[in-house]
């Protein structure tokens, strides 16, 4: 904790702004954060006590030593999750990480959504419990029907049954009850005896926060994504689920009232675009992949098109890594 330097990456509360008012105070490093005195950091920061706190609570959390039950540890399984994808499986090295919090990004119609359809029916297929939250009314019981029925492994009619029961699809048309829900599934309430949740998909975000887009203040909004960041983690690390968040690639409209500066600020991808909701969100996900539609976007013999899928961000991949998927009536292969 004493070495690591504070950035605006260790939490989304901790801005560039921010930083560099604690820069100018001499605290510089998690440690010097978190041992001074609530009070002086609220002078300093001008962030309301709550945040501090929560701020606080979060960097001892995430860096200071914890005693654990070893018998407990071994319980998590961190052997990654498979997503029935070989090429994505590829990319992730083995899978999707337990504890790990992932977001698809990606422009409208490239294949967000059925992406995670596919991921969610071959997790389902290793007897593993999914939680999908629906916030489009995307999600279709059929097409996961057709991914199973078409996958490598011809299911009976009672394996797919079993399969597709373990695919618990939840419709949410609120952030604060999204935040609810995933609060709920990070204490356990959802947990059933005979299966252990492995997987949480939210598609998607967008949609929920541009509710606020008229709204005369930022606060609400920004609230709500603080305890929806908060509530995931806890999630993804006390109850060892990998979490795949949907998001949209957007890019900054041109003759938009600074938007030259708003965007020089940003972590653009290469081909320009950023992530939805915000400078304040970018930090949430460990983990963010691209859909991109190659250059040459064209459908094959068999009626299905590709999709480039590249790392954008990672804490432990190499950003820029890529592969080629496609999408067909069966899923993504």
């Amino acid at each position: 904790m004493a070495a690591t330097q504070l950035t605006a990456d260790l939490h989304p509360l901790l801005t560039e702004y921010v930083i560099k008012k604690l820069q100018k105070n001499r605290l510089t490093t998690v440690y010097s954060f978190v041992k001074v005195e609530a009070e002086q950091l609220i002078r300093i920061t001008s962030l309301p006590a709550e945040s501090i706190v929560l701020v606080k609570n979060q960097l001892i959390e995430r860096f200071a030593g914890q005693c654990r039950n070893a018998q407990a540890h071994t319980g998590h399984d961190n052997v990654p999750l498979g997503t029935g994808i070989g090429s994505i499986d590829a990319l992730l090295q083995g899978g999707l990480i337990p504890g790990h919090i992932y977001e698809c990004c990606g422009e409208s119609g490239t294949g967000k959504t059925l992406l995670c359809m596919t991921i969610s029916a071959n997790v389902a297929q290793q007897r593993s419990l999914v939680y999908y939250i629906d916030t489009k009314c995307d999600f279709s019981g059929r097409k996961i029907q057709q991914i199973l029925d078409k996958g490598q492994r011809k299911l009976s009619e009672q394996e797919l049954g079993h399969t597709m029961a373990r695919i618990k699809v939840e419709r949410i048309f609120s952030p604060e009850l999204l935040v609810q829900v995933v609060e709920e599934l990070a204490t356990g309430k959802h947990r059933e005896e005979d299966t252990h949740l492995k997987l949480l998909v939210i598609d998607s975000l967008p949609s929920l926060w541009y509710l606020f887009q008229d709204s005369s203040s930022s606060i609400e909004p920004l609230g709500l994504l603080t305890k929806l960041i908060c509530s995931l983690r806890n999630l993804a690390t006390q109850q060892n689920v990998a979490v795949v968040l949907v998001n949209l690639a957007v890019r900054m409209v041109d003759g938009m009232a600074g938007s030259s500066t708003i965007e020089g600020k940003r972590k653009v991808c290469p081909n320009g675009n950023y992530p939805a909701l915000g400078r304040y969100w970018e930090s949430a996900p460990g983990t963010r992949l691209l859909l991109e539609r190659p250059d040459d976007e064209n459908g094959d013999q068999l009626g299905s098109i590709t999709r480039l899928v590249q790392v954008w961000k990672s804490n432990y991949l190499r950003t820029g890594e890529r592969t080629i998927v496609r999408m067909t009536d069966a899923g993504v292969r």
